[in-house]
C-alpha cells in the first residue's frame, strides 16, 4: 500500500479541479418589439462551448464564434446582449 502526504494528495485534486472544465451554453439574442410595441427577448444564435474554463472564457470563444457564422466583424452587429449558462463536466 502507498502511502501518500497531504500536500501530494492536495496536488492531485487541484490538477484534477484544473482539469474539469465548464459545459457552456451561450445564448445571443435582440430585444424588438411586438406588434402592441411591447419588447420581447428574440434568440438569433446558441452556441455551445466545451473546451472553456468558466464562463469568461466561454462567452469570448462563444463571440468569436458566433461572427465567423455570421459573417460580421463585431458580434454586436447581429445580437445586442447574450447570457451565459454553464455547468461543470464530471
Amino acid at each position: 500500500m502507498q502511502i501518500m502526504s497531504a500536500a501530494t494528495i492536495s496536488d492531485r485534486l487541484a490538477k484534477k479541479a484544473r482539469r474539469i472544465m465548464a459545459d457552456c451554453r451561450v445564448s445571443f439574442f435582440n430585444t424588438l418589439p411586438n406588434s402592441y410595441g411591447k419588447s420581447f427577448k428574440c434568440l438569433q444564435r446558441v452556441i455551445t462551448v466545451s473546451s472553456a474554463n468558466d464562463a469568461g472564457e466561454a462567452s469570448e470563444k462563444a463571440k468569436r464564434e458566433f461572427e465567423r457564422l455570421e459573417g460580421v466583424p463585431n458580434w454586436k452587429c447581429h445580437a445586442q446582449f447574450l447570457q451565459v449558462e454553464s455547468r461543470p463536466i464530471l
